[in-house]
C-alpha cells in the first residue's frame, strides 16, 4: 500500500498513541500503539534509521564507528524533516482498511526493506481475534513517522512517567493530574 499522509497523536483517554495513515487510494488505516509498543519502537526506529542511512549514503565502512554513523543519520533526519510538509491537516477518509475499530498492536517486527526503507509487520493478537498488517515506509516517511511518534510520546509524558515512580508524591505520582492532549502531528 502506498502511504500518502500520516497522523500520530496521543489520546489521553485511551492512554495510547493513535497512528492514522491515508493511502493514495484514499483508504484509512488506524492503529493503536500502547505505551510498551511505542517505547520499544522508538529506539528500534533510531537504530534501523542509522543502519539505513549508512547503507544508502555509502558510509557503512569499517572505518566509521557507530558514533559517526549516528551523526550522519541525525543529519539526514534533520534535512528530511526540514523538507517535509507537517502543516497540511490530516484528512480522514471513509474507507477504513482496518475495519470499524483501530488495529491494536500487540506484537511488531521492524526490519530494513531492500536498503530503501523500513518494513514493519504489526500483529493484533487478542482473545477474540487475530489480525496482521504490513507497512513499508520509504526514507522520508520513516523520518517523519519517527519524528511524530517521538513528539507523541513526549506529549504523553511516558518517558517522564518512568522516573515519576521513583519519586512518587502519592499513589499516582505528582504529575498524574497534569496530563494534557498534545499537539497534532501531520506528515504529508
Amino acid at each position: 500500500m502506498n502511504i500518502h499522509q500520516i497522523c500520530v497523536e496521543h489520546d489521553p483517554v485511551e492512554d495510547r498513541v493513535l497512528l492514522r495513515m491515508n493511502t493514495h487510494d484514499k483508504e484509512l488505516i488506524e492503529v493503536w500503539l500502547t505505551r510498551r509498543i511505542a517505547l520499544q519502537l522508538l529506539p528500534a526506529l533510531d537504530q534501523l534509521n542509522t543502519e539505513l542511512v549508512a547503507k544508502q549514503t555509502g558510509v557503512n565502512t569499517p572505518l566509521l564507528d557507530k558514533h559517526s554513523k549516528k551523526l550522519m543519520a541525525d543529519l539526514v533526519h534533520q534535512s528530511t524533516l526540514d523538507q517535509s510538509n507537517f502543516s497540511t491537516p490530516f484528512q480522514i477518509h471513509e474507507n477504513l482498511l482496518t475495519g470499524p475499530r483501530p488495529f491494536l498492536v500487540t506484537h511488531l517486527q521492524a526490519s530494513m526493506f531492500e536498503h530503501a526503507g523500513l518494513k514493519i509487520e504489526l500483529a493484533e493478537k487478542v482473545a477474540s481475534s487475530e489480525r496482521q498488517l504490513q507497512l513499508t515506509l520509504d526514507n522520508e516517511l520513516l523520518q517523519g513517522f519517527q519524528h511524530l511518534l517521538t513528539k507523541s510520546v513526549e506529549a504523553a509524558q511516558w518517558k517522564h512517567a518512568v522516573t515519576l515512580s521513583l519519586h512518587d508524591d502519592g499513589p499516582w505520582g505528582s504529575d498524574f493530574a497534569n496530563v494534557t492532549r498534545g499537539e497534532n502531528g501531520y506528515l504529508n
